[in-house]
């Protein structure tokens, strides 16, 4: 009885075996686990619990339970000190004896510091991957991970010795710092690690230096020895292509050619060589410059005071800008315009033009990225026609010929109007047809009523069509007129209250406003003017009194229709 009394078990019963106690610090709740005793003849009916806060102290009593299939148990404690704990089932198959745990201490013992080997960043997911060694404490259940922050956020655990964070956490964003502690089975906590920080990669790309530049941050955790530059052309392996030491974190890649996807990432290198650690990746692509070919300008025509300019330029290429230039007779050319334009065909005017004293040239380059210059267009010289009235009715017309159709000239056309408000719609008549040599031409065209004014144009006609400028366009020169001759004769009488009561030229071709008549009497006396020649002198005076019948004095300047002057002065009888 006595052994039994003092925790002898019976052959067929296994005592009790304490696994853990674990102390929440922050409320003093006591878990105890454990592994339940074996009692063959199920005579166990409650267990108890004792424990002691000093090594020198009696064990008390803490408590009692009834359910036997309990394996832990939570006790709140007055204290937060280090309690002994031991567990007393009863009773043992005899009836009589109790059956004792053995003694366990609160485990408030944390494992050891862990540290992280480095943090890179996984190159398809571009997320980090933190990566540590195994604890070495017996009792490590898993690790925390820290977003190191003004908080220090715990983001994450796990039982494994790496850990992917794919949360909210961005690296390609900006440089990413974490920290871990190790946590045992009652998770008491080591101390956090030391902070380490990804590299955080970044990319410029010179299109016109055909270079790719890249910085990075410093990696943060341990010394580096070297940083490694990896490259990638078109999704291809990964290649070492250069290497920095540890004060210099940016490199410049040159290339070759455009039209290639370049992806880089930077390895720090640890000064022992024991860890490495990746950064981001990241990827630039090189477009190609297509050049544009085949520009050409396809006309270059005077519409009434202005010019009207067409420019032709292939589509689907690199083209930016379209430099134009011009000449003003035969002059130097200087830049016009810069046209941004990417293909395709541009209608321009020039109001900046006089078209009927000077011919103008035109030509134009493309321009790529970098100021690249693709090609340059033919020059285009407008027609500037000239026309002389040799003497009446005989009109010597030449002008320069029209030779910058990308086909070349088909034919000229000579046109005749009456008026020189030209255009596209105007009815006109081709007064001759002639080849695309001919610059010259004599012509007899006769005024009329109807026709008081002779206006010349030349108009030169492209060749049809092809496949390759399928266009056909025409170049008008300036329009130049002539105006008849005036042609004047006056009468020698009126009278007044007869047949011929108004005293007036009679003529063609004559501009009767502009055209003046002065009447003197025999004494040289002014006795009226005439501003309107069509209206004419009736016979009065400038107070509206008819004159008395008498021989007078005209003296008139006339103005023809093309400007020219004529003087005459006679005498006319004034009759009643």
């Amino acid at each position: 009885m006595l052994l039994a009394s003092l925790g002898f078990l019976n052959a067929q019963d296994v005592r009790p075996k304490i696994r853990r106690a674990c102390l929440n610090r922050s409320d003093s709740t006591l878990n105890l686990l454990w592994v339940k005793p074996i009692n063959s003849c199920g005579s166990i009916t409650n267990f108890s619990i004792y424990g002691r806060d000093d090594i020198l102290g009696l064990f008390i009593y803490l408590g009692n339970r009834t359910d036997i299939s309990l394996d832990n148990v939570a006790i709140k404690l007055k204290n937060l000190r280090s309690w002994e704990l031991y567990l007393v089932y009863n009773t043992d198959c005899n009836g009589v004896d109790s059956i004792f745990s053995d003694t366990i201490t609160i485990d408030n013992t944390a494992p050891d510091n862990s540290q992280i080997d480095s943090v890179s960043i996984d190159l398809v997911s571009q997320k980090a991957i933190i990566g540590w060694s195994r604890n070495t404490s017996i009792d490590t259940k898993g690790y925390l991970i820290y977003h190191v922050t003004g908080s220090n956020d715990v983001i994450g655990s796990t039982e494994q010795t790496q850990y992917l964070d794919n949360g909210t956490r961005n690296p390609t964003a900006a440089s990413v710092s974490y920290s871990i502690a190790a946590y045992d089975s009652c998770q008491n906590t080591s101390l956090i690690s030391e902070t380490h920080s990804t590299i955080f990669l970044r990319s410029q790309y010179n299109q016109c230096n055909k270079t790719i530049s890249l910085s990075w941050t410093n990696y943060v955790g341990w010394q580096v020895s070297e940083y490694q530059i990896y490259r990638s052309i078109n999704a291809g392996n990964f290649e070492l292509v250069g290497t920095v030491i540890s004060n210099i974190n940016q490199f410049t890649y040159n290339f070759n050619s455009f039209g290639d996807s370049y992806c880089f990432f930077i390895r720090a290198i640890k000064f022992d060589r024991t860890a490495s650690s990746s950064s981001i990746n990241t990827c630039i692509n090189t477009p190609l410059i297509i050049e544009s070919k085949n520009s050409y300008v396809a006309k270059a025509s005077v519409q009434n005071n202005h010019i009207e300019l067409s420019l032709v330029t292939e589509t689907g290429t690199s083209l930016q800008n379209i430099l134009l230039y011009k000449s003003e007779n035969n002059g130097a050319f200087q830049l016009y315009q810069t046209i941004n334009n990417t293909g395709g065909t541009i209608n321009l005017i020039d109001n900046n033009v006089r078209v009927n004293r000077f011919t103008y040239s035109y030509y134009f380059t493309t321009q790529g990225p970098c100021d690249f210059i693709f090609d340059t267009s033919q020059i285009a010289t407008t027609v500037l026609l000239r026309v002389n009235q040799v003497e009446a009715e005989v009109q010597e017309l030449n002008w320069n010929l029209y030779n910058a159709f990308i086909k070349e000239t088909q034919n000229q056309e000579i046109l005749l109007s009456n008026s020189i408000d030209y255009n596209k719609s105007s009815p006109w008549n081709i007064i001759q047809q002639t080849n695309n040599i001919n610059t010259s031409l004599t012509d007899n065209s006769q005024f009329s009523i109807n026709y008081q004014r002779l206006c010349y144009c030349i108009k030169s006609i492209e060749n049809l069509p092809n496949s390759t400028f399928n266009r056909q366009d025409t170049s008008y020169s300036n329009v130049v007129c002539v105006d008849a001759e005036p042609i004047v004769y006056f009468p020698n009488a009126i009278q007044i209250n007869g047949f011929n009561t108004v005293f007036k030229p009679k003529g063609l071709f004559l501009n009767n406003t502009e055209s003046t008549i002065y009447i003197y009497n025999r004494w040289g006396e002014l006795v009226h003017t005439v501003k309107d020649i069509s209206i004419g002198w009736d016979g009065k005076d400038q107070k509206g009194d008819f004159v008395q019948s008498d021989i007078y004095v005209y003296k008139a300047t006339i103005v023809g229709i093309n400007g020219k002057k004529l003087n005459f002065n006679g005498t006319i009888s004034v009759l009643k």
